[in-house]
């Protein structure tokens, strides 16, 4: 597992990029159109259990529940939720 500050300023606060994989064990998502929104719950292979949120940005493969995934995920200036950039299949 990788964790690393991306950019740091006095007006965006700090943006922390962390690159992880493990399994989604579960989701709360809605969908507008073909996208899907909200949060899923990833337990790492170092058994560490995280929230994510799915964005309108964030690109992905899967979202499924049991899927082995590698996401990678920032925190967005203040703000203390993980917001995924990308959800690729890990399989």
């Amino acid at each position: 597992m990788r964790l690393y500050v991306k950019h740091s300023g006095p007006q965006t606060g700090t943006t922390m990029e962390r690159i992880f994989t493990g399994s989604i064990k579960a989701t709360q998502l809605g969908s507008i159109g073909s996208k899907h929104y909200g949060f899923i719950a990833v337990e790492t292979e170092e058994n560490e259990h995280l929230n994510v949120k799915v964005a309108a940005f964030t690109k992905y493969d899967t979202l499924d529940v049991g899927r082995r995934v590698h996401v990678v995920a920032e925190n967005i200036g203040n703000m203390n939720v993980m917001t995924a950039k990308s959800i690729s299949c890990a399989d």
